[in-house]
């Protein structure tokens, strides 16, 4: 055995501590780059090149006004039946315009070819007079605003989140205030706040937290055209009451698009379209709709459960 003084005894006793320290903060480095890595690769995921065309390359986009449209559309997913077949549609600036119909009528499609996350088969998607097939679509995305049914975040903390929704420099104030008009209490009463580790693509979420973190983001860009599919699909009725209150607020000089199954979000719409098989079958105002007692009054009917 060994015979150690005292003195030896602790000297080795705090190198052994100072290793331990060292290893410590080591491992936790490596697992800082593992999740940075996690973090950048899901970002890149959303805005590849391979899946967007033209993301980095073409025109660079020249905001206005906000008017969108769709001129003689037509598009197929893989070579299948055609979706939406010499398509038209004028959403005017600052127009707020409500998508409503069965799944499948096409409304998603529409909010995927005006994104540019697809292009047409044929025809023209234009955004202020300009061919978004011919734009730099990077440029493009700085001005939209784009909340999907199942919202894309990627592993790291809150406040990660949050910054690459935007290009410039936002406060602490500022990204607060964007969860507290989004309802993400849970965020701002949690123990570590903005930096509050939200898990690999949001495993630490549920649906509806998932839903007002990318609500969250959505105020804090404060875009010019806004596509929304389904903003409030994973709430509850009394959040989905608040929140859309207070997308209402966001909306005020905007162009927006809104894709809903639930009809109580699209009442105060300028228009409303109701789609049916890739076409629109009605077209309105809430009251002038209802009053016609056509296929968007049977859709509130079945839905008020009356």
């Amino acid at each position: 055995y060994l015979d150690l003084s005292i003195a030896q005894l602790t000297l080795l006793i705090l190198l052994s501590n100072t290793l331990i320290d060292v290893f410590t903060n080591l491992f936790k480095v490596v697992g800082n780059m593992f999740e940075n890595t996690n973090s950048i690769q899901a970002f890149f995921e959303m805005v590849n090149e391979e899946k967007i065309k033209n993301y980095n390359t073409g025109e660079t986009f020249e905001h206005k006004n906000g008017e969108v449209e769709m001129q003689n559309v037509s598009f197929a997913y893989d070579n299948k039946s055609k979706i939406l077949d010499n398509f038209n549609l004028l959403i005017k600036a600052k127009e707020k315009v409500a998508l409503v119909g069965r799944s499948g009528s096409g409304k998603s499609t529409i909010a995927k070819l005006v994104t540019a996350y697809m292009h047409p088969d044929e025809g023209q998607v234009l955004a202020d007079g300009q061919d978004l097939s011919k734009l730099m679509i990077k440029s493009y995305y700085k001005y939209i605003g784009y909340l999907t049914q199942d919202p894309m975040v990627f592993d790291g903390t809150v406040k990660e989140n949050l910054m690459y929704s935007v290009s410039d420099k936002v406060t602490q104030e500022g990204m607060e205030a964007a969860l507290t008009k989004a309802e993400c209490q849970f965020i701002l009463n949690s123990k570590d706040g903005l930096n509050t580790k939200i898990g690999e693509r949001g495993v630490r979420l549920s649906g509806g937290e998932k839903q007002r973190l990318a609500i969250a983001k959505l105020f804090l860009k404060n875009p010019e055209i806004i596509i929304l599919d389904e903003p409030t699909s994973a709430l509850d009725s009394f959040s989905e009451d608040l929140i859309t209150k207070a997308l209402n607020e966001l909306f005020l000089n905007r162009t927006v698009i809104i894709i809903a199954h639930r009809l109580q979000t699209v009442k105060k719409a300028d228009r409303i379209l109701v789609m049916e098989n890739g076409k629109i079958v009605e077209e309105g105002t809430h009251d002038g709709l209802v009053s016609k007692n056509g296929t968007y009054a049977k859709m509130l009917e079945l839905q008020s459960g009356i």
